[in-house]
């Protein structure tokens, strides 16, 4: 019971704000210090990535020893730091803080959609927005101050990456839409779908086309979505269109994104620095539409929100936590990603929406019908099986 307190009271604000920004600000920074934005603080590669699942070691992508595993900004190898620190408890590190700060995203998120009157109460682009704009708050500086090395683009290498920004911002503003026309399960349950949109994206786009085994996946994934949506409690039909273009938005991020990080200046940035670039850009694009639909009338509805009972307090406090949570776990992912391979990260991601489900139905109290548990569980084991189907398989010669 005292757990589920200090999850959902918001007279709990000031420990879980302390929490939330003493850990990140440490992780990060040890990060930032251990994780340089480019390869150059690492040993050459010189164990190629296996193929197959032979081991749990072929899921990594090993580096040289050549090197310390970690070492600090002075180039001097921080020996100390080998007794407890490898390769191993970084993923650990890494790991913990996306599934930490996602499920905490989640949370914060439909708390601040609620105060502000959900996905109708005409502020949802502002709220997107607003989470965006903290994680620039927060790496701008570091680039500044020179805590991070800041990204070394021309203006050419700039308008490249802008595309991966705009769907971006679509996929993250239609996300926060979905997750405030209906409950945080439900829109978790929607976003399974995504990789029914990749595999129709990268046909089209990218001329990829798939093993028939990978698109027989994409039956249980549709199967069960559809299932849990037939008796779903929190049903709305703008949560699924919401989700499905933010799904689509996501796949063109993917497509998109495929073509531009393979270029040697944004691998040159590192996974931390790519995302950061990423992100100014989302903000960049999703604040026109903060302008042309929701500034016109944006006093009214803080002030009908604050009529309902919302508090400022509460309102400032889970839009800034649920952007900083949004920031950190999106960045801890970048930086995953970039240490093992797709498939390790595609089951760590299923396994996350599982977490995010079950946790928001204990903190919000969430109904489930016996058609949503298992059409989730379906559509969510499919995904898992898209992942491990696209890896063995590869594209179909065509």
């Amino acid at each position: 019971a005292g757990g589920r307190l200090a999850l959902t009271d918001p007279s709990m604000a000031g420990g879980r704000a302390l929490l939330v920004a003493g850990v990140a600000l440490t992780t990060l920074a040890c990060a930032n210090a251990l994780h340089a934005p480019s390869a150059a603080l690492r040993g050459p590669a010189t164990v190629p990535q296996q193929q197959g699942m032979g081991s749990a070691g072929s899921l990594l992508k090993r580096t040289s020893v050549a090197q310390p595993a970690m070492q600090l900004r002075g180039g001097e190898g921080a020996a100390w730091y080998s007794s407890f620190w490898n390769e191993t408890v970084e993923l650990g590190v890494l790991f913990g803080l996306w599934y930490w700060g996602n499920v905490y995203y989640n949370i914060y998120n439909k708390k601040a959609l609620n105060l502000l009157g959900g996905a109708k109460g005409g502020m949802v682009w502002t709220i997107a927005c607003s989470q965006l704009l903290v994680g620039v708050c927060w790496v701008v500086p570091l680039w500044l101050l020179g805590i991070r090395k800041a990204p070394q683009m021309t203006t050419d290498n700039w308008k490249q990456i802008a595309p991966v920004g705009l769907f971006s911002a679509g996929a993250h503003g239609g996300s926060v839409i979905a997750l405030g026309a209906g409950a945080v399960s439900f829109g978790q349950i929607l976003k399974a779908c995504e990789p029914a949109f990749s595999a129709v994206n990268e046909a089209v786009f990218l001329g990829q086309v798939q093993a028939w085994q990978v698109y027989m996946t994409l039956i249980p994934i549709i199967g069960g979505v559809a299932l849990a949506s037939l008796k779903e409690l929190s049903f709305s039909w703008l949560a699924v269109i919401s989700a499905m273009l933010a799904n689509e938005s996501a796949a063109l991020k993917a497509v998109v994104g495929k073509t531009v990080m393979k270029e040697s200046w944004a691998k040159a940035l590192g996974a931390a620095n790519q995302y950061g670039v990423v992100n100014i850009w989302s903000v960049v694009f999703t604040l026109p539409l903060v302008l042309a639909l929701e500034l016109p009338k944006l006093q009214e509805s803080y002030n009908k929100a604050l009529r309902t009972g919302a508090k400022e307090n509460d309102i400032m406090m889970n839009v800034f936590l649920s952007g900083f949570a949004f920031y950190l776990y999106n960045e801890v992912s970048f930086m995953a990603l970039a240490k093992v391979s797709p498939i390790t990260h595609s089951v760590a991601n299923t396994l996350k929406r599982v977490v995010i489900i079950v946790v928001s139905c204990i903190v919000f109290k969430t109904e489930m019908t016996a058609e949503s548990k298992i059409g989730s569980a379906v559509a969510i084991a499919g995904t898992l099986l898209y992942s491990l189907a696209k890896q063995k398989y590869g594209a179909a010669a065509h």
